[in-house]
């Protein structure tokens, strides 16, 4: 005959505390190996679904997408592509004079940059090249916040949005927000019509807002309609004053 184990016997809880742990222990789920699996797998899948969403979306804008828009998507890469590969190529050029020891280079670079992180910083006025973007009707904050990264990414030096009485300028911790007729920045309500003025170069930065899905394109769905301009002097006045240290 086999031999069997005897059962196990069932003792009583001892007090109400001891009788609510062995509850929850026994409606507590158990996950078995095999149902951990398939919960990885399932996590698995719905990564890969949406990546393939994702992508599916940005080619159905491509695929409908104008011949011209592309090409001009295209030129706008290649611009982009050749002034990193300039400014990388003044650079490595910057690096070995300065460690060759040219102290009048040295001096020189040093104001370089102490006028270029002014102007990033925002602490400085500035008049330069660039383009003038007068925006009138609807505008979103989201909006206004996706084509002022399309212009940094386009090479803007720097960045101010004004209406008929307000002038603000963008800088690294700007912030946007939707208001009544209007957008804010950083705090400070802008109702449309608005003007934002860039500092940059202007074959760069007009393909930057009139590329399919746009500036140009997500204010005339929503209603509203932006025209710029390019010109030599556009003057950039709001300034950002430094922290006290």
């Amino acid at each position: 005959m086999g031999m069997h184990s005897a059962p196990r016997k069932f003792r009583p809880a001892r007090t109400a505390a001891e009788a609510r742990f062995r509850l929850k222990r026994s409606l507590a789920p158990q996950l078995t190996g095999t149902q951990a699996l398939i919960t990885v797998l399932f996590l698995i899948l719905g990564f890969t679904l949406t990546a393939a969403v994702s992508a599916n979306r940005s080619d159905a804008v491509l695929s409908s997408a104008r011949q011209s828009d592309l090409v001009g998507l295209l030129d706008d890469l290649a611009q982009r592509e050749a002034r990193l590969e300039a400014e990388n190529d003044r650079l490595e050029n910057a690096r070995e004079t300065l460690l060759g020891g040219d102290e009048y280079f040295a001096l020189n670079e040093a104001k370089r940059r102490a006028a270029a992180l002014g102007v990033l910083a925002g602490s400085e006025e500035i008049t330069a090249t660039g383009i003038e973007i007068s925006i009138i009707g609807s505008l979103r904050a989201s909006i206004l916040l996706d084509a002022i990264q399309e212009l940094r990414d386009s090479g803007a030096i720097a960045i101010q949005i004004s209406n008929e009485d307000k002038a603000i300028r963008v800088v690294t911790n700007s912030w946007f927000g939707d208001a009544t007729n209007g957008v804010t920045v950083s705090g400070v309500a802008l109702q449309v019509p608005i003007l934002i003025s860039v500092i940059g170069d202007p074959a760069v930065l007009i393909p930057a807002i009139k590329i399919p899905g746009g500036l140009v394109d997500t204010v005339g769905a929503g209603g509203g309609k932006v025209s710029f301009n390019e010109s030599q002097s556009v003057e950039i006045s709001a300034t950002v004053p430094l922290p006290n240290l």
